[in-house]
Protein backbone atom coordinates (compact mmCIF):
# COMPACT_ATOMS: atom_id res chain seq x y z
CA UNK A 1 0.00 0.00 0.00
CA UNK A 2 1.48 3.44 -0.95
CA UNK A 3 0.69 5.85 2.08
CA UNK A 4 1.95 9.35 1.16
CA UNK A 5 1.76 10.82 4.36
CA UNK A 6 1.84 9.00 7.98
CA UNK A 7 1.86 11.15 10.94
CA UNK A 8 2.88 10.07 14.57
CA UNK A 9 2.07 12.52 17.21
CA UNK A 10 0.55 12.76 21.00
CA UNK A 11 -3.16 12.20 21.04
CA UNK A 12 -5.12 15.38 20.95
CA UNK A 13 -8.87 15.66 22.41
CA UNK A 14 -10.18 15.96 18.92
CA UNK A 15 -8.70 12.46 18.37
CA UNK A 16 -10.93 10.65 21.33
CA UNK A 17 -14.04 9.63 19.05
CA UNK A 18 -11.80 8.65 16.51
CA UNK A 19 -9.75 6.35 18.63
CA UNK A 20 -12.11 4.95 20.26
CA UNK A 21 -14.39 3.61 16.98
CA UNK A 22 -11.15 2.15 15.61
CA UNK A 23 -10.42 0.41 19.15
CA UNK A 24 -13.75 -0.80 19.03
CA UNK A 25 -13.72 -1.83 15.61
CA UNK A 26 -10.70 -4.15 15.69
CA UNK A 27 -11.75 -5.98 18.87
CA UNK A 28 -15.19 -6.62 16.78
CA UNK A 29 -13.16 -8.09 13.98
CA UNK A 30 -11.57 -10.10 16.56
CA UNK A 31 -14.69 -10.95 18.30
CA UNK A 32 -13.46 -9.79 21.36
CA UNK A 33 -15.83 -6.73 21.80
CA UNK A 34 -16.63 -8.52 25.53
CA UNK A 35 -16.05 -7.07 28.96
CA UNK A 36 -12.51 -7.45 30.06
CA UNK A 37 -11.33 -5.78 27.45
CA UNK A 38 -10.56 -2.68 25.77
CA UNK A 39 -13.74 -2.09 24.50
CA UNK A 40 -15.49 -1.32 27.42
CA UNK A 41 -12.72 0.73 29.57
CA UNK A 42 -14.04 3.04 30.94
CA UNK A 43 -11.38 6.04 29.97
CA UNK A 44 -12.06 5.07 26.20
CA UNK A 45 -13.97 7.91 25.10
CA UNK A 46 -11.90 10.36 26.86
CA UNK A 47 -8.41 8.84 25.99
CA UNK A 48 -6.76 12.57 25.57
CA UNK A 49 -7.40 13.77 29.16
CA UNK A 50 -6.89 10.69 30.60
CA UNK A 51 -3.12 10.44 29.25
CA UNK A 52 -2.56 13.84 29.63
CA UNK A 53 -4.09 13.62 33.53
CA UNK A 54 -0.56 12.48 34.97
CA UNK A 55 3.05 13.30 33.39
CA UNK A 56 3.85 9.46 33.92
CA UNK A 57 1.24 8.93 30.56
CA UNK A 58 1.83 9.45 26.78
CA UNK A 59 -0.50 7.90 23.63
CA UNK A 60 0.53 8.49 20.66
CA UNK A 61 -1.92 8.37 17.10
CA UNK A 62 -0.83 7.53 13.84
CA UNK A 63 -2.55 9.65 10.92
CA UNK A 64 -3.24 9.15 6.90
CA UNK A 65 -4.12 11.86 5.48
CA UNK A 66 -5.61 13.27 8.71
CA UNK A 67 -7.65 10.30 9.78
CA UNK A 68 -6.76 8.76 12.91
CA UNK A 69 -5.52 4.81 11.52
CA UNK A 70 -3.79 3.62 14.51
CA UNK A 71 -2.57 4.13 18.14
CA UNK A 72 -0.80 3.01 21.43
CA UNK A 73 0.07 4.26 25.11
CA UNK A 74 1.89 3.86 28.09
CA UNK A 75 1.24 4.25 31.66
CA UNK A 76 1.47 3.15 35.37
CA UNK A 77 0.83 0.00 36.35
CA UNK A 78 1.62 -0.63 39.86
CA UNK A 79 4.20 1.43 42.66
CA UNK A 80 7.20 -1.25 41.71
CA UNK A 81 8.17 0.71 38.63
CA UNK A 82 5.86 -0.68 36.22
CA UNK A 83 4.65 0.81 33.23
CA UNK A 84 1.79 -1.29 31.10
CA UNK A 85 2.05 -0.91 27.06
CA UNK A 86 -1.81 0.15 26.25
CA UNK A 87 -4.06 -0.34 23.46
CA UNK A 88 -1.86 -0.80 20.43
CA UNK A 89 -4.78 -0.56 17.84
CA UNK A 90 -4.53 -0.42 14.10
CA UNK A 91 -6.93 -0.76 11.10
CA UNK A 92 -6.25 -3.45 8.77
CA UNK A 93 -4.66 -1.97 5.88
CA UNK A 94 -1.85 -0.23 8.49
CA UNK A 95 -0.82 -3.65 9.81
CA UNK A 96 2.66 -4.72 8.80
CA UNK A 97 3.73 -1.77 7.69
CA UNK A 98 6.18 -1.02 11.42
CA UNK A 99 3.79 1.08 13.01
CA UNK A 100 3.15 -1.27 16.07
CA UNK A 101 6.83 -1.58 16.16
CA UNK A 102 7.50 2.36 15.93
CA UNK A 103 4.72 3.11 18.63
CA UNK A 104 5.79 0.46 20.75
CA UNK A 105 9.11 1.68 21.02
CA UNK A 106 8.27 5.43 21.57
CA UNK A 107 5.78 4.30 24.74
CA UNK A 108 9.88 2.17 25.92
CA UNK A 109 11.68 4.99 25.60
CA UNK A 110 9.07 7.53 27.06
CA UNK A 111 8.61 4.96 29.98
CA UNK A 112 12.67 4.30 30.53
CA UNK A 113 12.45 8.10 30.70
CA UNK A 114 9.73 8.58 33.32
CA UNK A 115 11.76 6.33 35.58
CA UNK A 116 9.87 2.82 34.47
CA UNK A 117 11.87 -0.45 35.32
CA UNK A 118 10.29 -2.44 33.33
CA UNK A 119 6.86 -2.77 30.61
CA UNK A 120 3.77 -4.78 30.75
CA UNK A 121 1.26 -5.92 28.71
CA UNK A 122 -2.20 -8.19 28.12
CA UNK A 123 -3.16 -9.13 24.53
CA UNK A 124 -5.81 -11.40 23.39
CA UNK A 125 -4.36 -14.65 22.22
CA UNK A 126 -6.76 -14.77 18.83
CA UNK A 127 -5.00 -11.22 17.72
CA UNK A 128 -1.75 -13.37 15.95
CA UNK A 129 -0.33 -10.21 14.70
CA UNK A 130 0.12 -8.46 17.72
CA UNK A 131 1.91 -11.54 19.87
CA UNK A 132 4.22 -11.97 17.22
CA UNK A 133 5.12 -8.00 17.49
CA UNK A 134 5.48 -8.22 21.14
CA UNK A 135 7.40 -11.82 20.88
CA UNK A 136 9.45 -9.80 18.43
CA UNK A 137 10.28 -7.14 20.85
CA UNK A 138 10.94 -9.04 23.81
CA UNK A 139 7.94 -9.47 25.46
CA UNK A 140 7.76 -13.27 27.01
CA UNK A 141 4.46 -14.92 27.30
CA UNK A 142 3.44 -15.70 30.90
CA UNK A 143 0.82 -19.04 31.46
CA UNK A 144 -1.52 -15.95 31.42
CA UNK A 145 -1.99 -13.40 28.42
CA UNK A 146 0.17 -11.13 30.31
CA UNK A 147 3.78 -10.45 29.27
CA UNK A 148 6.12 -8.40 31.16
CA UNK A 149 10.27 -7.69 30.32
CA UNK A 150 12.51 -5.01 31.68
CA UNK A 151 13.28 -1.99 29.47
CA UNK A 152 15.86 -2.75 27.17
CA UNK A 153 19.33 -0.46 27.15
CA UNK A 154 18.85 1.27 30.74
CA UNK A 155 21.24 2.30 32.40
CA UNK A 156 20.42 2.13 36.26
CA UNK A 157 22.47 3.98 39.07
Amino acid sequence: MAVKKLEIREIEVRDNAEIQALIKQVLEEYGDAKPGTAYFDPELGSLAQFYAAKTCRKYWVVTAAGRVVGGCGVAEFDTQGTAELQKLYFLPEFRGLGLGKRLANLCEEFARQAGFKSLYLETLSNMHEAVGLYQHLGFEPRSTPVAKRNIRRVIFG
